[in-house]
This record gives structure tokens, sequence and C-alpha cells, in this order.
């Protein structure tokens, strides 16, 4: 049985084995995105993985965009790709 705990996550990232990563927002996720209006309202991205729809969410001007993962690899990702993030709404185990 497969333990799929943070450090199987870690692993995961560390040797790059993200085959479900298409390397960008996916075209559902980023058509619901677009019909959104009101930019205050909370959405929360668990499993972020590298957080295209994060980046998106953020460059649309969505202002309260929290994620949660369980690896802190992802969250820095996040924030390597997107400074201007607010780190605040990125957690995992106390990381941020």
């Amino acid at each position: 049985m497969m333990n799929l705990n943070k450090q199987f996550w870690e692993d995961k990232y560390a040797n790059k084995q993200l085959k479900w990563d298409i390397g960008h927002i996916s075209t559902p996720l980023k058509a619901y995105i677009d019909q959104l209006s009101n930019k205050e309202q909370k959405i929360l991205v668990p499993g972020a993985g590298n957080g295209y729809e994060v980046r998106y969410l953020h460059e649309q001007g969505f202002s309260n965009v929290f994620v949660i993962d369980i690896a802190q690899q992802p969250l820095k990702n996040i924030i390597h790709e997107n400074p201007n993030f607010p780190k605040k709404s990125l957690t995992t185990n106390g990381l941020f």
C-alpha cells in the first residue's frame, strides 16, 4: 500500500515526477474562473501543485485566494513564479 504522506509528495517534486502537470492552467478551470465576477470572494486551492490556477486567479485580480498543500515545494514554486502573491495565503505545516 502506498503511503501518500508529505515525504511522498516532496519526493515527487524533487525528482520532477509530475506526470499530471500540464504546464498551464487547464481549459475547464480557466473557463470557470473567467465567469466569476466577484473578485473579493474567498477561493481555496487545495493541493495546488505548481499553482497555474493560483497564478491566473492572482493575475485576474482575485484578492482572497488561499492555497494549501501537504508538501512545501509546490508552495515555494508558486512564490518563485509569482513573487507578488501574498505568502500569508499559503499554508503547509506552518511553512509560511
